[in-house]
């Protein structure tokens, strides 16, 4: 039985929800009303005039968000403060009319604002940040910045972030420093390029500023924004206030949500019951009511990705996944789901390159990239998101962790190349040898195809004889002086003189075939020799009566 306390709750929740709600909207930001046009119009300009501010101190193009933050601003006390938790499809902020928001509530929407819109800044500086932007005091287009926090909280990074943002020494400097600071982390080097000093000289400066305790204030120049011009009203249905109510019991986790989205019908209803049974692993009803959602033309981002995670089959979870990321461009989440459904390394990397360049501050994120790369064996790749999961890293012990990590995959990137040449130069001498065989056999089966064919009996092959040696095969020899060379028309004849005084006489048949060895001149004049040249001569012996010769000469040596 429902308890009389919980029914109070109940039915205090329902009377909010049956308000006259009204909306307006600005880039990222929805103000739901019950109290009014113009609390609605005040609450959106200082949130715009938030946003332009901490745009101007660090420097970037325009401050974007995730998910739009909702605030409800109630008559009466909101029946929950869930202080920009994630509700159904927005963070949720809940005031009352005479409220206004809570600093708690800027700081945490200056948190946002930074994580999803920088990268790691050092924590004095961002804290420091956030805590000097929780005072800010808005007038319509005019903004002041620098209204001392309370004296509990008045940090050195604090005091540093008052000093360079108030101080008409450094101000517009500020943004220099906050860009050096998101690609190097290194606080000398981004003071040096902003403030044109050392670290220690602004610390010093900063100590000096805090103890001192005189903190001036400066102008900051708002946007151009016309309360009735520049705020476009929402167009409302009966549902839309119980819808937001419900989203904002959501977001602060009541046991309230559930009753409120009973009460309705249609597909965000449906969307927030089943986020409620995801808390409370209730995984076959979740998966129900998403699919119950999207047959009603959800374009909940959420309600599609959860449809996704719990799809069992890849390629429809695939489809489901896209859909959130087409949904909610801005989102990593559903990259990194796809990332986990995808077998493929290559286009796992790219999926998780997505999340972690768009939730930069996310080292889970880098680390699982750097991981996947690795396993791809794309090192340079890999090294890249090491760095980047060491510019996330939240501290210095975590740094140091990561660049830890970031030397060791180095070093196997290092091994595992010399191991690729090494492997690589031992394929290509296998390849060379393997060419070379098949080189060799070719040849071989060549030689015996032609043997074959010209020795088809496989009779035994005479031994080969060289010219030379055939000319050699003189049976006699004399050695002497060659006196004269006969010339007789093709024919010649060698007179030679021996040591003993003898005359040996000698046929040249052919001249062309006469093997003339040893050295000096070789060419031969006919008639008698101008210089005696001593010679050996092999012959074969066929004397010749006629010609007087003791037989025919086949090799001259000059000796």
């Amino acid at each position: 039985m429902v308890s009389r306390a919980f029914l109070f709750l109940f039915l205090a929740v329902l009377l909010h929800a049956d308000d006259h709600w009204i909306g307006l909207k600005s880039g990222p930001f929805e103000v739901f009303s019950s109290a009014g046009d113009k609390p609605a119009r005040e609450t959106l300009m200082y949130l715009e005039q938030f946003r332009e501010t901490l745009r101007i101190i660090t420097g970037k193009e325009e401050m974007k968000m995730v998910w739009p933050v909702r605030v409800l601003i109630f008559k009466r006390t909101p029946p929950a403060q869930p202080n920009l938790a994630l509700g159904r499809d927005g963070r949720m902020m809940a005031i009352s009319e005479s409220g206004g928001i809570p600093r708690e509530s800027v700081k945490e929407l200056a948190r946002l604002l930074l994580y999803e819109n920088t990268t790691q800044l050092p924590q004095a500086i961002e804290t420091g940040l956030i805590e000097l932007v929780s005072t800010l005091e808005v007038n319509g287009t005019r903004v002041t910045l620098g209204a001392p926090v309370p004296e509990a909280e008045r940090t050195h990074g604090w005091a540093l972030m008052q000093l360079v943002t108030t101080d008409p020494n450094y101000a517009g400097r500020s943004r220099v420093m906050v860009s050096n600071l998101e690609h190097s982390g290194d606080f000398e080097a981004a003071c040096h390029n902003a403030f044109e000093k050392t670290a220690k000289q602004i610390n010093d400066q900063a100590d000096a500023y805090l103890k001192g305790g005189n903190f001036g204030t400066t102008s900051v120049s708002g946007r151009a924004l016309s309360l009735v011009r520049d705020f476009k009203g929402m167009q409302l249905d009966a549902d839309d206030g119980k819808i937001a109510v419900a989203d904002l019991l959501l977001a602060a986790g009541s046991k309230q949500a559930e009753a409120a989205y009973t009460s309705m019908q249609g597909a965000r209803a449906a969307e927030g019951l089943g986020l409620i049974a995801i808390k409370e692993h209730k995984d076959n009803q979740a998966r129900s009511l998403f699919q119950s959602a999207i047959e009603s033309k959800s374009e909940s981002a959420r309600a599609w990705l959860e449809l996704g995670r719990l799809e069992p089959d890849a390629a429809k979870a695939v489809k489901d996944l896209k859909k959130s990321s087409e949904l909610n461009p801005n989102w990593a989440e559903p990259y990194l789901r796809m990332a986990e459904r995808q077998d493929d390394l290559t286009q796992k990397a790219e999926l998780l390159k997505k999340a972690a360049n768009l939730d930069a501050r996310n080292i889970d994120y880098w680390q699982l990239l750097a991981k996947t790369e690795t396993a791809a064996k794309d090192y340079p790749a890999a090294q890249k998101a090491w760095a980047g999961a060491e510019r996330a890293a939240a501290n210095d012990e975590e740094r140091a962790r990561i660049h830890q990590v970031r030397l060791q995959a180095e070093q196997e990137r290092a091994d595992f190349e010399a191991a690729e040449k090494k492997r690589i130069a031992e394929e290509r001498e296998q390849d060379r040898q393997r060419v070379k065989g098949q080189s060799d056999a070719a040849i071989r089966a060549a030689e015996e195809a032609a043997s074959k064919r010209l020795n088809p009996e496989g009779k035994a092959l005479p031994k080969p004889e060289g010219w030379y040696e055939a000319m050699q095969g003189g049976d006699a020899t004399v050695e002497g002086m060659l006196a004269r060379l006969d010339c007789l028309g093709k024919q010649a004849k060698l007179v030679i003189q021996t040591a003993d005084g003898k005359t040996v006489q000698l046929l040249v048949g052919d001249p062309s075939q006469i093997v003339i060895a040893g050295g000096g001149e070789k060419a031969l004049a006919c008639g008698a020799q101008k210089s005696s040249r001593k010679v050996l001569v092999q012959y074969k012996a066929k004397p010749n009566a006629k010609l007087k010769t003791a037989g025919e000469a086949t090799t001259i040596e000059f000796r």
